[in-house]
């Protein structure tokens, strides 16, 4: 009867200790979808002025806690998860719920953009024995009977006027063949180019934020020249380019059109903007990152000795700028020697 005993209650130490056993498993289970933490994420990071941004917030367990969670702008509570950014600078938000507050996140607002005239740059790779080349050339003329505000550079490869870096303008932008025209260093320009007038034109619906303006005088065959660069909005990086280029370059051209008197040889053709010199890196020289700032001013001055080949009348100045991320012109504009240009803020 002892031993029977014995046995029965041994069963029943048993049982408790595996129920025991199942009770931990449960409280792992809870303690699993315990609320221990909030992660608060805003619509965008940077907004204009003016804008409004949405917030939302998840728990650790990845239920949604938008709706009754609050939401602090500078520790001062909002309405509702939604904000209207009316002044300019960084801000600090973040959300609670219960007793839980989420981690920060920083809001960017800037200003209202400035703009500034658009201009439109278009590169024409070319040289004299291109047959098929007089009918871009042909198209710029099109193009500049619509618009005083394209600029034009021309760069020559197997020519008397051929530019010396021209490989690798070639190399960098990929150029397959003559004749090829470049938009803003961001798109070929479509032949047959006199039928595509309005791809280019196009681009000058599109706001600038960065504005030009080119000064330069002349002593004997020292050119000064002094650019000006207004930043109208944010850019993390920014580069600017300078080059020179001449005029009223007369040269026989190869014809293989039926512009400019049909196919054959247009004798003493006349050879414009072609490309002489790059003040800058092809590319562009970096903007110091401490002239980046909302509606500064940066200045750059160059000096060149014009080579006596050249005609002083006939030299152009082109200055444009890039993002820094990649080779695409924001603004460009054009100056003759001796031009005293202001900022063209609209």
């Amino acid at each position: 009867m002892l031993k029977k005993y014995f046995s029965f209650s041994y069963l029943v130490l048993l049982t408790l200790l595996s129920c025991s056993g199942d009770d931990n498993g449960s409280d792992d289970t809870a303690s699993s979808n315990k609320l221990t933490s909030l992660t608060i994420s805003s619509s965008v990071d940077q907004a204009i002025v003016g804008e409004s941004i949405f917030f939302s917030v998840v728990d650790n367990t990845g239920a949604v806690r938008t709706y009754k969670a609050k939401f602090y702008v500078n520790n001062n509570e909002i309405s509702g998860n939604t904000h209207l950014f009316n002044e300019v600078g960084t801000f600090e938000v973040y959300a609670t719920y219960e007793d839980i507050t989420s981690s920060k996140i920083e809001i960017t607002i800037t200003p209202i953009p400035i703009e500034f005239k658009k201009r439109v740059l278009v590169e024409d790779y070319t040289g004299t024995w291109c047959g098929w080349c007089p009918r871009i050339s042909y198209a710029i003329e099109k193009l500049e009977e619509q618009t005083d505000d394209a600029v034009i550079v021309a760069a020559h490869q197997g020519d008397p006027m051929q530019f010396s870096l021209i490989n690798n303008l070639l190399n960098a932008f990929n150029i397959p063949g003559f004749p090829t025209a470049i938009i803003n260093r961001a798109a070929r320009w479509n032949a047959p180019e006199p039928n595509n007038i309005g791809q280019v034109t196009l681009q000058l619906y599109e706001p600038a934020n960065i504005g030009i303006a080119i000064n330069s005088s002349v002593d004997a065959n020292n050119l000064s020249i002094k650019t000006k660069v207004k930043i109208g909005s944010n850019y993390n990086s920014l580069r600017l380019v300078v080059y020179l280029v001449e005029d009223n370059l007369i040269y026989d051209q190869n014809n293989s059109t039926s512009y400019y008197g049909g196919p054959g040889v247009a004798q003493n053709f006349k050879h414009h903007n072609v490309l002489r010199a790059s003040l800058t890196s092809l590319f562009g020289d970096q903007v110091p990152n401490g002239n980046l700032g909302f509606g500064n001013v940066y200045e750059r001055e160059f000096t060149y000795s014009i080579p006596s080949n050249y005609k002083k009348s006939n030299i152009k100045i082109v200055s444009f700028v890039t993002t820094g991320e990649s080779t695409q012109v924001i603004n460009v504009r054009g100056a003759n020697v001796g031009d005293q240009q202001s900022i063209e803020q609209n």
